[in-house]
C-alpha cells in the first residue's frame, strides 16, 4: 500500500464518512413545496422581467436603425428586419398565454 499525502487522507476519510451514513429522505410534499416557491419567485420578478425586456426592445430597435442607416439601407428592409422578429417574439408570447390559459382550464374542468 502507498502513503497517501495528508490531504488525499483527509479526502479519503471524508468519502468514507460520507457513504456510510444514511441516504437523505425527500419530505412526500416536497415537489409542491418547491413548485409553489417557483411561482411566487415568478410573480416577484415580473414586472421587472417585462421593464428589462422593453428597454432591450427598445435599445435594439435603436441600434438597428442607426447602423442600417449607416449602411445605406432603406426604411423598408430596415423595419422589416426590425418587427419580424418583435412580431414573432408577440405571437411566441400570444401563444404561450394561450396555451397555459387553456391547460389551466382543461386542468380544472378534470
Amino acid at each position: 500500500m502507498t502513503e497517501m499525502d495528508p490531504f488525499q487522507a483527509a479526502m479519503d476519510n471524508l468519502l468514507r464518512r460520507s457513504m456510510a451514513a444514511p441516504t437523505p429522505r425527500l419530505s412526500p410534499d416536497f415537489d409542491q413545496r418547491v413548485m409553489r416557491e417557483l411561482q411566487r419567485g415568478s410573480e416577484r420578478s415580473y414586472p421587472y422581467r417585462r421593464i428589462l425586456l422593453t428597454g432591450y426592445g427598445l435599445t435594439s430597435v435603436v441600434a438597428s436603425v442607426v447602423v442600417m442607416r449607416g449602411q445605406g439601407l432603406n426604411w423598408v428592409a430596415a423595419s422589416l428586419s426590425i418587427l419580424a422578429p418583435l412580431a414573432l417574439v408577440a405571437a411566441a408570447g400570444w401563444a404561450w398565454r394561450l396555451t397555459r390559459t387553456s391547460l389551466v382550464r382543461s386542468a380544472k374542468q378534470s
